[in-house]
């Protein structure tokens, strides 16, 4: 990203076609506009012990994490969404796991590359799909064995994957079509090992989606690095809104 108000902006009219089309894009962080160095900046300064943990009872069992939420709204003239730290990270009653669950905080908000990223990621939503506010998550995992445990909703609108950093193989992103009532679910849509540097969007209610295990490389070395970043429904942290694109002002917005 660049403070010069003459730089080219990324043009995201191919992402938003292929979103509409196929309910998937991929994309990557050249495409979006991040800047070459971002991924080394991130990984140093977040994904370290002081920030990314093992919670008790959270899988799968290697895994490490942590986990920033930020309300937006889109106003103006939709261009650009005004930030704000959301309240609370807790989790609750989500993606088919019981119970409120907290994981370790971050506060991408006070980092000026950080923020820029989130902006970023917020503009690959189509401009007629954006609430004119609503809760993104930022979800930072590093795991080692198992990506994920099942193929899975996450139960929000859109979800991101930005793969920072892998070691080994494996780790193959899939999606699966939902099957309709009393079929059992068919071979993958997608089925693709995101590269560092690779990024896919996807409608979260339209697939089940997961990723296949890590493959260590001879020395035994197996590591993956992913943001995985959501577009969250409103009954995540908003139950008291309506969803209301055409709304000509947002609800809730900071004085």
């Amino acid at each position: 990203m660049t403070d010069d108000p003459n730089a080219k902006k990324p043009d995201l009219d191919r992402v938003w076609a292929a979103l509409a089309d196929q309910g998937y894009a991929l994309t990557s962080e050249g495409e979006i506009g991040l800047p070459d160095n971002f991924r080394e900046y991130f990984l140093k300064t977040y994904f370290t012990d002081t920030h990314i943990r093992h919670d008790p009872g959270d899988y799968p069992k290697d895994r490490k994490r942590a986990r920033d939420v930020i309300r937006y709204w889109w106003d103006g003239d939709g261009e650009d969404p005004r930030l704000e730290e959301h309240d609370t990270i807790a989790l609750t009653d989500r993606a088919g796991i019981p119970g409120k669950r907290e994981h370790s905080r971050l506060w991408l908000l006070d980092d000026a590359q950080a923020e820029d990223f989130v902006r970023a990621i917020l503009k690959l939503v189509p401009p007629g799909r954006r609430e004119p506010t609503g809760t993104f998550g930022v979800n930072l995992f590093r795991t080692f064995t198992d990506v994920v445990t099942k193929p899975h909703h996450d139960d929000e609108e859109l979800i991101i994957l930005y793969v920072l950093q892998r070691k080994g193989e494996g780790a193959e992103t899939y999606l699966y079509d939902l099957p309709s009532e009393g079929e059992s679910v068919g071979g993958p849509v997608l089925r693709r090992q995101l590269n560092p540097g690779e990024i896919i969007i996807f409608d979260d209610a339209c697939f089940l989606h997961g990723a296949t295990p890590l493959e260590a490389l001879p020395d035994g070395t197996a590591m993956r690095d992913v943001l995985v970043c959501t577009i969250d429904s409103l009954d995540t942290y908003l139950s008291g809104l309506q969803s209301g694109r055409s709304a000509a002002v947002p609800v809730g917005s900071p004085g």
